[in-house]
């Protein structure tokens, strides 16, 4: 008996791991892409060339940075729900509510990494003209 509540322990244990490495995830996706799309916006406006609009990216990737931290939030309020309800203070399943929660961002975050890359994407693809061609790859040396 005592083996199942030592497994049940570090399972609990791993899965809040889990949870703190995917925030941490979150973080490092969207904050590291605002800080290389402004950095590269600075490069770019030292050398006095054409800019992309990435403004909207920028405001998906700072969004993603803000659920993130409202998806930390809930998930400490399911944590502390959990522990509330292990004491009998609160009933059981309290927590569910945080931790529906805490998911919805988490996905929302995500969506917002994944919508500021591909904005991000858009704004740096050259528009073609119309009726333009693309140049022909050169033709190796006939002798």
């Amino acid at each position: 008996m005592e083996f199942d509540n030592a497994k049940r322990l570090e399972t609990f244990k791993s899965l809040i791991q889990i949870a703190v490495a995917g925030l941490r995830l979150l973080v490092v996706l969207n904050g590291g892409a605002a800080i290389a799309l402004l950095a590269y916006l600075g490069n770019v406006a030292g050398k006095r060339a054409a800019v992309p609009e990435v403004l909207f990216a920028i405001g998906c990737y700072l969004a993603g940075l803000f659920l993130t931290g409202f998806a930390f939030f809930c998930s400490y309020l399911t944590q502390l729900a959990l522990f509330n309800e292990s004491m009998g203070n609160v009933r059981p399943g309290a927590h569910k509510k945080w931790l529906r929660g805490a998911m919805v961002l988490v996905v929302l975050s995500l969506s917002a990494f994944a919508a500021g890359s591909v904005s991000a994407v858009r704004s740096f693809q050259l528009p073609i003209a119309a009726g333009a061609s693309l140049p022909s790859p050169a033709q190796p040396d006939e002798r």
